[in-house]
């Protein structure tokens, strides 16, 4: 049981590790200059916290609880965990909709010189290689958690015998 939490947390904690390393990277825009940059620094430190902890903590609170299942599934034998690495990648998948499918549907309603079934055509393309690039990046995501998970599972394993 206390294997499980320390793999959950282990899990949140990467995630949000990992997404404020890619925020820190970008860095503010050089296209701007600013009278104070200090003031700017700190600018740019309060919108990745704010990112952080609207954005990033909930999408990272149902990683660390769906690895807390999995990871508890593990320990009794029910299962290898790979199941959470599907849904990784289906959930990759699903959260490029609602970025892509507003501007499909627009487009439908307003197809310009190119009709409506090739609009509609053009459109399925695009869901479908923002899609599998989402699926992508959440297979990527999913391998990294479910090896620290197996990880943290492993210690706390040897460390119990």
């Amino acid at each position: 049981m206390r294997a499980a939490k320390a793999a959950a947390l282990t899990n949140f904690l990467l995630i949000l590790l990992i997404a404020a390393g890619f925020m820190l990277a970008s860095g503010p825009d050089s296209t701007h200059v600013y009278s104070n940059p200090t003031k700017a620094a700190f600018q740019n430190a309060a919108i990745v916290l704010i990112v952080l902890a609207v954005v990033v903590a909930p999408l990272a609170a149902v990683a660390s609880w769906r690895t807390w299942v999995h990871a508890r599934g593990y320990q009794t034998g029910n299962t290898t965990g790979w199941q959470g690495l599907l849904e990784a990648v289906a959930l990759g998948f699903a959260l490029t909709l609602p970025l892509v499918l507003p501007f499909v549907v627009a487009r439908q309603f307003n197809p310009g010189p190119w009709g409506q079934p090739q609009a509609f055509l053009l459109g399925l393309g695009y869901v479908g290689a923002y899609g599998l690039l989402g699926a992508a990046v959440g297979l990527v995501l999913g391998l990294l958690l479910w090896l620290s998970a197996s990880i943290v599972l492993r210690i706390h394993r040897h460390t119990r015998s």
